[in-house]
């Protein structure tokens, strides 16, 4: 048995979602995966008008308001998005290529529309605080990847939406940090070039850097990070906006609106007590004991880092990281407030809640998405079988689809000097010069097995315990997929 073969037994073992997507489409073209990315059919129990409404008007803020009427005109014809993506600057290679996929897929509109988390701290995995570069630290594959921080390390617990805007000084603390790196053999030469084009053309750009928040900032950066991934017109323009910000709008009014689902789930006690007791440790839903998860929203603490909340009869409590004890009564009167003013945030499942059960948008996610939102989905279809009221409700919400993904999928790889394939991020991709349009048009017909296969060295050990990897699997997974799949999936070669 081949290594690739093995890594793959290992993570269809341990996630049911990889095993079905393999032996469904293992040696199938991405195409056919991605042209099972439909939209729900069924009417939703909640209009999405507002959706829409908020849409355009978030958009409109972030890009123009032209921008904003194109890409709600295609969220009307295709009410589905990718929603496992952070919001912040984006240099994940499996996020970033997930959104280029997604932009691929059969009749997708002019505008890929990305909703992401902006609650998460700015040293989440996707690292918005800097730049993740996929260079082997003195040529081991198994370091992949490096994190070269450009903002200080005293704000990686702040919430991306809460985030301070990084300055000149920054980029260029930044840029002598990365001289440092490729003087000490840490980078490569192709590495270092790369990343500082980037630091010196995107991110020191001085509109961008006019601008008076990070999330601001991110819309450029990444705006910027997308178009230099092609060699001509990018297949799509993307939008990328914060989740939360879209379901605190949506929230205002829905937290007041007793036919509204969100109302029903929160404020009918019978229904809360059966919702809260059935996803009960759930993955990304809450456990009550007050110290771990967030029962329905977060708090937002001075410092802009998020404080978990636990529901103590009628009033939503927490305490932040300075033991100061932050409290609202739970009803619309206080929570709507404190939402549109930011001192709440929704909740994942809050957010889930809002847009994708309430008003069925069809919401695309990764290996855990995949695996969390229909369990949250059941959950809410359990609490609502409490009472022959909210039938209608519960059948509505159980039609929208719930297991949308495009998990750990990379048809794009760098090729490393000898031949060995790593991922490859949003730097890397612009540093070889781009994707061509014939590079482009093949992206679809890349087989899943080495999608999958091409991904691995990044996302695996999310998948599987460390301990059942062999020693040195990932420098050993990078050889073989480049001598057995290097004509599968597109290379990009390093330039001088």
């Amino acid at each position: 048995m081949t290594l690739g073969a093995h890594v793959l037994d290992l993570a269809a073992r341990h996630s049911p979602l990889v095993r079905d997507t393999l032996r469904r489409l293992a040696d199938a073209p991405l195409a056919d995966l991605l042209a099972g990315l439909r939209p729900g059919r069924s009417e939703p129990w909640q209009s999405r008008e507002d959706l829409y409404q908020v849409v355009a008007d978030q958009t409109a803020a972030w890009y123009g308001p032209a921008v904003a009427a194109e890409a709600v005109a295609g969220l009307r014809a295709q009410p589905i998005v990718p929603t496992s993506n952070h919001f912040g600057v984006d240099t994940f290679a499996d996020s970033v290529q997930g959104t280029l996929l997604f932009a691929l897929r059969p009749g997708a509109p002019r505008d890929v529309v990305v909703l992401g988390f902006g609650s998460v701290s700015m040293n989440n995995l996707t690292y918005p605080m800097g730049l993740r570069l996929y260079d082997p630290r003195h040529g081991e594959v198994g370091s992949l990847p490096q994190r070269l921080p450009i903002q200080p390390n005293r704000d990686k617990h702040r919430t991306v939406l809460a985030a301070l805007p990084y300055d000149a000084g920054m980029i260029d603390r930044a840029r002598a940090r990365l001289a440092r790196m490729r003087r000490d053999g840490e980078v490569s030469a192709f590495c270092a070039r790369s990343a500082d084009d980037v630091l010196h053309q995107v991110y020191a750009s001085p509109d961008t850097l006019s601008l008076p928040s990070h999330a601001l900032q991110a819309t450029r950066v990444n705006t910027a990070l997308w178009n230099g991934l092609f060699q001509a017109d990018p297949p799509a323009r993307l939008v990328q906006l914060a989740i939360e910000p879209i379901s605190a709008a949506l929230l205002s009014r829905d937290l007041h609106d007793p036919g509204s689902l969100v109302h029903q789930l929160f404020f009918v006690p019978q229904v809360r007590d059966a919702l809260l007791g059935g996803l009960d440790g759930v993955r990304a839903c809450w456990q009550r004991d007050p110290s771990r998860g967030t029962v329905f929203f977060w708090g937002l603490s001075a410092a802009g880092r998020r404080v978990p909340l636990t529901l103590d009869g009628e009033l939503l409590t927490g305490t932040d990281e300075r033991g100061h004890r932050l409290e609202w009564k739970f009803g619309p009167e206080d929570l709507v407030p404190a939402l549109l003013g930011g001192q709440l945030l929704p909740s994942l499942f809050t957010c889930f809640a809002t847009l994708a059960f309430a008003r069925g948008l069809s919401c695309i996610g990764g290996y855990f998405q995949a695996t969390y939102l229909p369990v949250m989905q059941r959950g809410v279809v359990d609490a609502l079988s409490v009472g022959a009221e909210f039938r209608a409700a519960a059948e509505r919400v159980a039609q929208v689809p719930a297991g949308l993904h495009l998990a750990s999928l990379q048809a794009v790889a760098r090729a490393l000097p000898g031949g060995a394939l790593i991922p490859a991020g949003p730097v890397e991709i612009a540093g070889a010069g781009g994707l061509s349009p014939a590079d482009v048009d093949a992206l679809t017909r890349v087989p899943v097995r080495a999608a999958h296969l091409v991904a691995f060295p990044e996302v695996l050990d999310h998948l599987v315990p460390p301990e059942e990897l062999p020693t040195g699997w990932a420098a050993a997974l990078a050889a073989e997929s480049g001598s057995r799949d290097g004509g599968r999936v597109i290379r990009l070669e390093e330039t001088s």
